[in-house]
């Protein structure tokens, strides 16, 4: 009883209303409906700290999808995650546009092809002193004075 009440009251009143929006257009004398086009929001910018960042590419060398170098920076100052085959441990300061690592900690084990040259890449990267970094569109960009980059993709949400 209860539904067929709802639909008998409801159901006027939804065609009274997709009556008046279609004879709105349609008469010539009303604007023309407006579309809205879905528009793709900007990716916000990531925090360098408390970001698990993706290497993606270190001293021209483009990382291995299979073999990942990640790394996340803590407000604290101690920074952790993989060089692509080993993990390592390293303090850190940020200090406005600059980020420096101090002396890397890290497992031993041997890597070779490209999974090691981005790790032995990274690992000079994080040693060369005080790197410019800068994060747009969820990109961190790691520059050494010298002009070496390495490029990192913050983590989605899901991951």
């Amino acid at each position: 009883m209860r539904t067929l009440r709802l639909l008998t009251t409801g159901a006027p009143a939804l065609v009274l209303a997709l009556t008046a929006c279609t004879a709105a257009g349609q008469d010539g004398g009303g604007a023309a409906p407006t579309v809205q086009t879905p528009t793709t929001a900007p990716v916000p910018d990531a925090p360098l700290t408390a970001t698990a960042w993706t290497v993606r590419s270190v001293a021209g060398t483009t990382a291995p999808a299979d073999r990942e170098a990640r790394f996340t920076l803590t407000p604290e100052g101690q920074a952790s995650g993989t060089l692509g085959c080993n993990r390592f441990t390293a303090p850190v300061t940020v200090d406005g546009t600059t980020v420096a690592f101090g002396p890397v900690t890290s497992t031993r084990m041997a890597c070779e092809g490209t999974a090691g040259e981005v790790e032995r890449a990274l690992t000079t990267l994080f040693g060369a002193g005080p790197l410019t970094w800068k994060v747009r569109g969820g990109t961190l960009t790691l520059t050494a004075a010298d002009g070496s980059t390495a490029t990192a993709e913050a983590a989605s949400a899901a991951e």
